[in-house]
């Protein structure tokens, strides 16, 4: 009987132990069983705690402070960007307080443009430095700088001895040509009437052919002189010697230069007027080396000025320059555009705009949106709540609100804007640390 209460006593000793160690066993492990099969889950999981690692404040000191928390993925492969395989977890609200902004990425339909500085020249085939074709005295200057002038316009006068003698010449021979023509009907006449003989009327013809082309040489060389072809046909009724040269416009447009005055020596060298046809101006347009594979002409252009705010000018690209600028290393396009109200002239200068492609679905970032660490252009793709993986993207095309990307994104990514710099200090930060 003694021997059974004993027994008794000992196995309610040996439960209380029992019972008293695993207590202490449960409460060692975080108040979970140390016995339970522990659960599966992913990389990102505090085996220690059973809390995840990103969010593990025992682990991460920097979440102990209320900071950040970054991480590498994995470990890079060969010439892969280290920078771009980290997540970055942030405390509860860290994001909050350093204004972290994120928005999606979209696919939108965008023209690829091509901007550059540019200034404005005449048209080389529209505008003429009027010289006189021989030398002389200024006799008279008809127009004024910017007056408007038709083709055909008197803008100057020359007094020249050469085409006084030129006239002459030319007289001369015609009245020479006359002779022998009548000479040579007479002749013909006779001939006819058996009363000459047929190698006197052969040798008039002769004489008749070399005065025709005499008078042909003079009249070549007065236009030769910049005499019209009307006024030379007229000569045989005026009887004109005079030495009088009319400098006349070329075609329409504004006089761009007067360079002469009255009794100064002028010719072929020593130009007296200028004159420009404005309805269309040249855009002189300045690209870097890269680009030149881009463009093409035909390419539709738009310059615009900031000394005319809101005004457009539409054109197109018509050639390029045959080397580049040794200094500034670029080369340099032209464009023609449209002038029709006259406000553009030579040497202005503004921003030219080429449509490299038409209008097409791309894949688009904000320019905020992008950092680069020196090697690598990367985004940080916002994965859930305060967790953010960096990763790396390639560009193409630059617009105007952002960066085209061709791989590293899917459309519907969020991608932090504001922040993102932010992010990446602490990327860098850590591969300090790690180094």
């Amino acid at each position: 009987m003694h021997l059974l209460a004993a027994l008794g006593r000992g196995l309610v000793t040996l439960a209380v132990l029992a019972a008293l160690a695993g207590l202490f066993a449960y409460a060692g492990n975080d108040w979970k069983s140390p016995w339970a099969e522990a659960p599966a889950h992913g990389e990102d999981w505090c085996e220690a705690h059973g809390v995840p690692l990103s969010k593990c404040e025992q682990c991460n000191q920097e979440l102990r402070r209320g900071g950040t928390f970054s991480v590498a993925i994995r470990e890079p492969a060969k010439g892969e960007c280290p920078n771009c395989l980290v997540r970055i977890t942030l405390a509860e609200g860290v994001a909050d307080g350093i204004g972290l902004e994120t928005t999606p990425v979209t696919s939108q339909s965008v023209s690829e443009r091509l901007n550059a500085n540019a200034e404005t020249m005449y048209p080389p085939s529209a505008h003429a430095r009027v010289a006189p074709l021989i030398p002389g005295i200024v006799h008279s200057v008809g127009v004024q700088l910017g007056q408007r002038v038709e083709a055909g316009t008197v803008l100057a006068t020359l007094e020249s001895t050469d085409m006084g003698q030129a006239k002459s010449q030319y007289l001369n021979r015609l009245e020479l040509l006359s002779l022998r023509q009548e000479r040579h009907a007479q002749e013909k006449d006779l001939f006819e009437k058996q009363l000459s003989l047929r190698s006197r009327l052969l040798d008039l013809e002769a004489l008749v052919s070399e005065a025709q082309l005499d008078v042909q040489e003079s009249a070549q060389r007065l236009a030769g002189l910049g005499l019209a072809p009307e006024t030379i046909a007229e000569l045989a009724r005026t009887k004109d010697t005079s030495s009088t040269v009319e400098i006349v416009a070329p075609f329409a447009g504004m006089v761009t230069e007067v360079r002469s005055v009255v009794g100064e020596r002028a010719g072929p060298d020593a130009p007296i007027v200028a004159v420009a046809d404005m309805s269309r101006m040249w855009v002189a347009i300045d690209i870097y080396e890269q680009d030149l594979p881009r463009v093409e002409d035909g390419q539709k252009v738009y310059f615009r000025l900031p000394a005319l705010p809101g005004k457009r000018f539409r054109g197109k690209l018509v050639g390029s320059a045959g080397s580049v600028d040794e200094q500034t290393r670029t080369i340099r396009l032209f464009a023609e555009v449209e002038n029709r109200e006259g406000l553009l002239r030579a040497n202005m200068f503004g921003n030219a705009e080429i449509f490299i492609r038409p209008s097409e679905p791309k894949l688009l970032i904000p320019k905020a949106a992008l950092q680069s660490d020196g090697d690598c252009s990367l985004v940080f793709v916002q994965l859930k709540d305060n967790v953010f993986r960096s990763q790396g993207v390639e560009l193409g095309a630059t617009f105007q609100d952002g960066f085209e990307i061709v791989a590293g994104l899917q459309e519907g990514d969020r991608v932090v804007t504001t922040g993102s710099f932010l992010l990446k200090t602490e990327v860098l930060r850590g591969q300090i640390g790690a180094g």
